[in-house]
């Protein structure tokens, strides 16, 4: 498996940190759906989902609707960048497609449902 580095430096000038900084107290991962799964192909989200998680209760990004949705697109950015390293060969682009679209699927719940854990 390849590591995602997951730290982002925004245009207000917020970093984010690394996977290794994201772990620990705040975190529990995909809270109500699978970190890693089989289908429709193998993925692991569970580092995206902790640095999510701190994303929110830190509010790294500002305490409004502007700074969730910046959560929100790191989160989905992260996702497609663990898919993108993992199915890196140009044989996987099916799989690499599939996996993003599980990661868009992710996106589409944390803007929905999300907004009362921000």
């Amino acid at each position: 498996m390849a590591a995602v580095a997951i730290g982002a430096v925004t245009s207000v000038g917020v970093v984010a940190p690394t996977v290794a900084e994201a772990h620990g107290p705040g975190t529990n991962g995909c809270s109500l759906s699978p970190d890693v799964g089989y289908v429709p192909v193998y993925y692991d989200f569970h580092d995206s989902c902790d640095t999510h998680d701190l994303c929110y209760g830190q509010k790294w990004f500002g305490d409004s609707s502007a700074g969730r949705k910046a959560c929100d697109d790191q989160f989905r950015g992260n996702m497609k960048g663990w898919c993108n390293a993992y199915y890196a060969a140009w044989y996987s682009a099916p799989a690499r497609s599939l996996c993003r679209g599980v990661a868009d699927t992710y996106y589409t719940a944390v803007r929905t449902f999300g907004g009362a854990f921000f």
